[in-house]
């Protein structure tokens, strides 16, 4: 029997326990716990867990938290842009770009109105590649994040290879815009990306950031975790469990649009696009 826990209430949550939306969250849930129970016992494929578990499961987090703000993409196909790969030295003395895809990004929506307002001041001001793909429609999109999916027999290390590829090339292209856009990304240290890995039923967190004089004086991206100590039970083989994913990728989205003074949108991302938008230096910067 599930016997519910203090801290399994949001007391700030005062709807009616028989609400048809409490009733419909609840159904969804029960079927995403379902479908990783049939993934977990039928040996199921990485296809399987992307498109039966994570993908309902962050689709039904965007729903309850998500503010109409995001979009959430599968970016399985598409490629990074070459300039922003990590690489790792060849026997034949030069740089070898290291290139992996990941399975899904959060998408700052165009369907919102503010977002779509602010996508079209960057393409009528010719600076709308915003990402680091090659996708003619995701590289014009403000993205945040990335997850990596493995079925439960999967690699954990492969999956935070992938990611952290993905990260890495992400923070890139953000320095570049920043630095383009006049927006002291030095001064921003603290500004830090989550990212997750998903292997089976067990989702885990790291942290990516850029830090000066990381390695040979040059600046580099820094991917720390899992993060083990602060979540416990992030998993989908129980309710409670994916009630808690819920919750946590609800507080991953709010962080990823926290307007305020330090926000990561607030302080750092809107200003960044919103100089872009109306700034004929950083287009000349970015194509220099």
């Amino acid at each position: 029997m599930l016997r519910p826990r203090p801290k399994d209430f949001d007391r700030q949550d005062d709807r009616p326990a028989d609400s048809d939306e409490l009733a419909n969250v609840w159904r969804k849930v029960k079927n995403i716990f379902i479908n990783a129970r049939d993934c977990k016992k039928g040996n199921r494929d990485e296809n399987a867990w992307c498109y039966d578990v994570v993908w309902p499961l962050l689709l039904l987090a965007i729903a309850l938290y998500g503010d109409k703000r995001w979009w959430l993409q599968s970016v399985q196909t598409q490629s990074i842009e070459s300039a922003y790969l990590s690489t790792v030295p060849a026997p034949n003395g030069k740089d070898k770009a290291i290139d992996r895809k990941t399975d899904f990004v959060l998408a700052y929506s165009h369907r919102h109105h503010e977002l779509s307002a602010l996508y079209e001041r960057l393409r009528a001001a010719n600076h709308d590649v915003i990402s680091h793909t090659t996708d003619p429609f995701t590289k014009r999109t403000a993205l945040f994040s990335g997850l990596e999916v493995k079925p439960d027999y999967g690699n954990l290390t492969e999956a935070e290879l992938q990611m952290s590829i993905w990260m890495a090339a992400s923070l890139r292209k953000k320095q570049e815009l920043a630095t383009a856009a006049g927006v002291p990304y030095k001064s921003l240290p603290d500004l830090v990306e989550p990212a997750v890995a998903v292997v089976g039923h067990q989702h885990y967190i790291y942290y990516a950031f850029q830090q000066d004089d990381f390695v040979d004086g040059q600046r580099g991206v820094h991917v720390l975790g899992p993060e083990s100590d602060r979540f416990d039970a992030l998993k989908t083989d129980s309710i409670r469990g994916i009630f808690r994913l819920l919750r946590l990728y609800g507080n991953l989205l709010r962080y990823g649009m926290d307007e305020e003074e330090n926000g990561y949108w607030g302080r750092f991302f809107k200003p960044v696009l919103e100089n872009m938008a109306k700034s004929e230096r950083a287009g000349a910067a970015l194509s220099s």
